[in-house]
């Protein structure tokens, strides 16, 4: 598993951000267009927001926010319009968050049985910066 991640970080499409603190790495957050995912979509404006974790010593100290809105800045530079994104259906705290960040649910739970739970799709569009001058 480790292998294929690492491979799958490496490649152009993908977009990865580690933030770190003196214990080392404090979280990370990654994207990829989401024709890559593993539940493909077409759209070439559909980014796959497929990524987020902090850890437990930084939770609550804004760093998952940023992470997020770094993340967003990255998919908007990139052309991309929206973003989608698979969370398990029974994570509260994370769902909590992404709702707060703007993402709305987009149908109902399905089961993935390879996971061993369910999962529920996200959205959120992404704006583009008004030009200023």
């Amino acid at each position: 598993v480790a292998g294929s991640l690492a491979a799958r970080l490496g490649t152009p499409s993908v977009w990865c951000l580690l933030a770190e603190g003196a214990s080392g790495v404090a979280g990370d957050v990654s994207l990829l267009p989401a024709s890559e995912a593993l539940v493909p979509d077409p759209d070439p404006g559909l980014a796959q927001f497929w990524m987020l974790f902090v850890r437990a010593p930084w939770w609550g100290t804004g760093l998952a926010g940023r992470l997020h809105g770094a993340a967003c800045d990255a998919a908007t530079a990139r052309g991309y319009t929206a973003m989608r994104l698979f969370t398990p259906a029974g994570q509260a705290r994370a769902r909590r968050f992404y709702e707060r960040e703007g993402w709305t649910v987009a149908g109902a739970p399905r089961r993935e049985d390879d996971l061993g739970f369910s999962v529920v799709e996200y959205r959120r569009p992404l704006t583009r910066p008004t030009p200023t001058g």
